[in-house]
């Protein structure tokens, strides 16, 4: 599958004309990382969103003790780094790759510039993200009521 196709496909770019592809495909970059590589670092400054065009990568950070915690494990298709094009924050995980790994990277400054000059890609990017991380927060919160109504049958 070709880069613009993979792009096309996911949510964030879905519905998008050809022409409006063209300007996402035009400040993507191809990536390879080997086996254990790390895409980034908890901590670092962040500076791209990142989907994964073959491979899997682990999105994982440390605990206060220096454990390693496992988040996630994505593959083929999936996008990570997104949260801190909305924030600025740093880096809240750490990506490694689990494998060989192909990654299209989407640099922030680049896409905010698409994105400030042509409203209706933003439009449909910013709603579409906010309806992921709509999704997310929903399988945080149930995730953290599950767990809560354990520890209290645990009394």
């Amino acid at each position: 599958m070709s880069q613009k196709n993979l792009l096309q496909n996911i949510y964030l770019f879905k519905g998008l004309s050809n022409d409006q592809m063209e300007l996402i495909n035009s400040i993507s970059d191809l990536e390879t990382y080997a086996l254990g590589d790390d895409v980034f670092c908890e901590g670092d400054a962040a500076t791209a969103l990142y989907v994964i065009k073959y491979g899997s990568v682990r999105i994982h950070l440390k605990s206060p003790d220096g454990d390693n915690i496992e988040v996630a494990a994505l593959g083929t298709g999936s996008h990570f780094g997104e949260m801190a094009l909305l924030d600025g924050e740093k880096r809240s995980a750490t990506a490694s790759a689990m494998e060989k790994t192909e990654i299209i990277r989407i640099e922030y400054s680049s896409l905010r510039n698409v994105l400030i000059e042509n409203a209706s890609i933003a439009v449909h990017f910013y709603r579409e993200l906010a309806k992921f991380l709509c999704g997310r927060l929903r399988i945080t919160t149930n995730d953290l009521s599950f767990a809560r109504e354990k520890n209290i049958s645990h009394f």
